[in-house]
């Protein structure tokens, strides 16, 4: 569902959150200033992030942050799209996926170095590719965010997609191995 994420500012303090009507939160929470938000199709995933980046800047038991100069311009910058944090679980799966990508391709490398033989050694690194989905099934992220930020199903499809990827994986592995 399609929401707000914002950055506000009450005295020396910031507040990341979401909210489906910014205006009624706005007049709700009286800020001393807006610095900035963003309407985004998954607010809860880009939120999560944000509160991750900065949780040690995090106050106990409430949900303001103390911020530096440095890390407010940072954290405007994730606001706008070209900002380094994805803001859409889809995003989460393509990581992962590159990331099995860089397994596979290291793995291949390392064990055709190692004269391993080269369906062993791809065998072997569809095996490690498969590593990060099992990670994005089993966690529902792959250090993107705190999944416990996030609601229960919301991390559900990219479980599955994680799970389906890493079955197919490791498949592929299997049926390598057989023929070698």
């Amino acid at each position: 569902m399609s929401g707000y994420v914002y950055l506000i500012r009450v005295g020396d303090l910031f507040r990341i959150g979401k909210t489906d009507n910014l205006e009624k939160k706005i007049k709700k929470l009286k800020p001393d200033e807006l610095l900035t938000s963003i309407m985004t199709k998954e607010p809860e995933t880009l939120e999560a992030r944000l509160l991750r980046k900065y949780k040690s800047q995090r106050i106990p038991e409430t949900g303001y942050l103390k911020l530096s100069k440095k890390q407010i311009r940072e954290c405007k910058k994730q606001f706008e799209l070209k900002g380094s944090l994805p803001h859409t679980l889809d995003a989460e799966v393509s990581i992962t996926l590159f990331a099995s990508f860089l397994f596979f391709s290291l793995s291949s490398f390392t064990l055709t170095y190692l004269n391993f033989g080269f369906l062993k050694a791809i065998s072997y690194s569809f095996g490690a590719a498969s590593f990060p989905m099992i990670v994005l099934f089993i966690t529902g992220s792959f250090g993107g965010y705190f999944s416990e930020d996030l609601s229960l199903f919301s991390l559900f499809t990219n479980r599955l997609k994680g799970l389906f990827i890493a079955i197919a994986m490791l498949s592929m592995a299997y049926l390598i191995f057989n023929l070698s």
